[in-house]
């Protein structure tokens, strides 16, 4: 079993669409196995949290980019070198042990408004259906991979046993 997780980042209207703030929306889902998620990913942020932060169920530390770089919140602590030298080291390791794949989906809001004019939905819906559509593909390759697997490792071994 998997874990989606999704985020997006931009605006998801069709105002202001001259302006590059403005213009992209980016929805990216991240997913994991199920078990590699309980029992390895989400243990090690949460002892990450704990290391850096102090996390309090109360007052969770919650990892926001803008938080991060301007060092705001939870994060000010980050304003000192050595513990953002640290923090970056323990979130890249962190990083580099999970098992996880990424989908991302980019929409230049303007150029598909262009093109399809009235037609053009919700930009955030486009993004999701393109992105379910990815992830779909995904776990239909993963399971069509590993039936052929299973069923090239039961002739081999039929035919190692005649």
């Amino acid at each position: 079993m998997l874990r989606l997780y999704l985020d997006e980042s931009g605006d998801h209207t069709y105002r202001a669409l001259d302006s590059l703030a403005s213009r992209y929306l980016a929805l990216v889902g991240c997913f994991f196995e199920q078990n590699h998620y309980r029992e390895n990913f989400q243990p090690s942020l949460e002892e990450l949290k704990r290391q850096m932060f102090n996390n309090d169920p109360d007052d969770p530390v919650i990892f926001h980019r803008e938080d991060i770089i301007n060092a705001c919140g939870h994060f000010r602590i980050l304003l000192a070198d050595d513990v953002r030298e640290a923090f970056n080291v323990q979130l890249l390791d962190l990083i580099r042990a999970a098992q996880f794949k990424i989908i991302g989906v980019v929409l230049d809001k303007k150029a598909h408004l262009e093109r399809y004019g009235k037609a053009a939905g919700h930009p955030y819906h486009y993004c999701l259906t393109v992105l379910l559509e990815r992830y779909g593909g995904d776990l239909h390759l993963t399971r069509q991979m590993g039936a052929r697997r299973e069923h090239a490792a039961s002739e081999l071994e039929i035919w190692t046993r005649s």
